[in-house]
C-alpha cells in the first residue's frame, strides 16, 4: 500500500495543480463576463460551452490517447488548455469565448482521463477505494482553494490568464517526471441512457437534476455574489465554503443513505436544498457570516445529491454492472450541466440574482415531489443488492474504472 502511495503522488499533485487553475479560471470567466456587462443568461451560455466541450472530451478522447500515449496527450491537453486561455485574453468577447470555452472543455476531460487512467493502473480492488478518495479530496481541496487567487490581481486586466497559463504549465511537469510505465485504457462501458430510465427513473432524474443544479451554481454563483455587493474577496470565500461544505458532509450523507433506504436519503436531501434555496432567496440581506454557514450546508447537499442518485441506480444492477450504469449516470448529469446554466439565469432575468437559489428551490421540490410519489407508489420496492455508497467526481466516465464495488477482472 505504501509503495501504491508513492507512486499516485506525481499525477494527484497534477491532477491538484490543473483543478487549483481549473476552478480560479472557472469562477473568474463568470466574474469577468459579468464585469464588461454580460448578461446572466450570456456567462450561462459561456458556461454551457465548456460543460459540451467535457462531455465530447469524454466520450471521444480515450481514443486518441490509446493512440499518442498518455504523457504526450497530458502535455498537449493542457498546451492546448493553455493556448485557448491566451486568446482569450486577446478578445473580450463572450461570444468568440464561446468556442474556446468548448475546447477548453475538451482539454479539460482529455486531462482527467489521462489523470484518472494512471490511478486506474495503479490501483487494485484492495486499494481502490483509498485511492477514489484521495483523488476526491485533492479535487475538492483545489476547487475550493483556487477560488482566492481571484484576489491576486485586477480582474479586468491580463493577469487572471497568465495565471491560469501558469497552472496549465506547473500541471505538465509531476506527470512528465513520472518513471511508471504507460497505463492502457480500459474502454468505458455504456448502456442505453433510456434503459437506466426505465430500469430506475428517480435514479435518472436524480442525476439529471444534480447536473441542472451544480452547473448552474458553478456559472451563476459568482454572478449572484458579485450583484449582491460582494468584494472579490467575500466571492471568492461564497464560493469556497459552499465546495467545501460539498467535501465536508459527502460521507455523513453517504453513511446514512447505507443505513435507511436510499429513496428516504434523497428525499431528505432534495428537501433540504429546497428549503435552504427558499431560505436564501427569502433573506438576501442576511449577515455575511450567517450567509456562510448556510452555503456550507447548502453545499453539502446539493454535492451530495450526485454520487447518491449514482448509488441508488447501482441498487438496480448486479456489481458486474456498475461501471456501465456510472458511464450512463455521467452522461446524464452532463446533459443537466449543459442545460442548467442556460435554464437558471431566465429565473434571475425575472427575480434578479437572487433568483439563482429560487431555481435550485424548485428544481429539487420538484425531485422531492417525484421521489415521495415513487415511494407511496412502490413502497415495498425491492432490490436484490444495496451496493455501498461511494462518492464520484463528476468528471469523466474513465473514473468509475475505480469504483472499489466493480468486481476484479479474471
Amino acid at each position: 500500500m505504501k509503495e501504491t502511495l508513492k507512486l499516485i503522488v506525481a499525477p494527484t499533485v497534477s491532477l491538484f495543480v490543473i483543478m487549483l487553475g481549473m476552478s480560479f479560471f472557472n469562477t473568474f470567466i463568470s466574474v469577468r463576463v459579468n464585469l464588461d456587462g454580460g448578461s446572466s443568461f450570456v456567462v450561462g451560455l459561456v458556461y454551457s460551452a465548456f460543460y459540451l466541450g467535457m462531455m465530447l472530451g469524454a466520450i471521444y478522447m480515450e481514443k486518441f490517447i490509446r493512440y499518442t500515449g498518455h504523457i504526450r496527450a497530458f502535455s498537449l491537453f493542457a498546451s492546448s488548455m493553455a493556448a485557448a486561455i491566451v486568446v482569450q485574453s486577446f478578445f473580450a468577447s463572450p461570444w468568440i469565448w464561446l468556442f474556446f470555452r468548448l475546447l477548453t472543455g475538451i482539454a479539460s476531460a482529455g486531462l482527467f482521463i489521462v489523470i484518472e487512467s494512471w490511478l486506474l493502473l495503479l490501483s487494485s480492488s484492495h486499494t481502490r477505494g483509498v485511492i477514489l478518495s484521495l483523488y476526491m479530496v485533492a479535487i475538492y481541496t483545489a476547487q475550493s482553494l483556487g477560488q482566492f487567487f481571484l484576489n491576486v490581481a485586477n480582474l479586468e486586466g491580463v493577469v487572471p490568464f497568465l495565471l491560469a497559463i501558469f497552472f496549465c504549465s506547473l500541471s505538465v511537469v509531476p506527470v512528465s517526471l513520472m518513471r511508471a510505465s504507460a497505463p492502457s485504457i480500459t474502454t468505458s462501458e455504456y448502456i442505453n441512457i433510456f434503459y437506466l430510465l426505465k430500469k430506475t427513473p428517480l435514479g435518472f432524474f436524480g442525476n439529471f437534476v444534480a447536473g441542472l443544479i451544480l452547473s448552474a451554481f458553478y456559472a451563476l454563483g459568482p454572478v449572484y455574489a458579485q450583484e449582491m455587493g460582494f468584494t472579490i474577496f467575500q466571492v471568492s470565500l461564497f464560493m469556497s465554503v459552499t465546495v467545501f461544505g460539498g467535501m465536508a458532509l459527502q460521507w455523513p450523507l453517504g453513511l446514512l443513505s447505507d443505513i435507511l433506504e436510499r429513496r428516504k436519503v434523497i428525499i431528505m436531501i432534495t428537501a433540504a436544498i429546497s428549503f435552504l434555496g427558499f431560505i436564501l432567496f427569502l433573506f438576501p440581506t442576511m449577515p455575511f457570516w450567517l450567509l456562510l454557514i448556510t452555503v456550507f450546508i447548502y453545499g453539502g447537499f446539493v454535492f451530495t445529491l450526485y454520487p447518491i442518485s449514482i448509488t441508488y441506480c447501482c441498487d438496480f444492477f448486479s456489481s458486474s454492472g456498475i461501471t456501465a450504469i456510472t458511464c450512463a449516470a455521467l452522461i446524464i448529469y452532463g446533459i443537466g450541466c449543459i442545460i442548467g446554466p442556460v435554464i437558471a439565469p431566465i429565473v434571475m432575468g425575472f427575480i434578479l440574482s437572487t433568483g439563482l437559489f429560487l431555481y435550485s428551490a424548485v428544481v429539487s421540490l420538484l425531485l422531492c415531489i417525484y421521489a415521495i410519489y415513487r415511494h407511496k407508489k412502490l413502497p415495498k420496492e425491492i432490490k436484490e443488492i444495496k451496493e455501498a455508497y461511494q462518492v464520484f467526481p463528476s468528471t469523466t466516465p474513465t473514473i468509475t474504472q475505480l469504483d472499489p464495488r466493480k468486481k476484479e477482472e479474471a
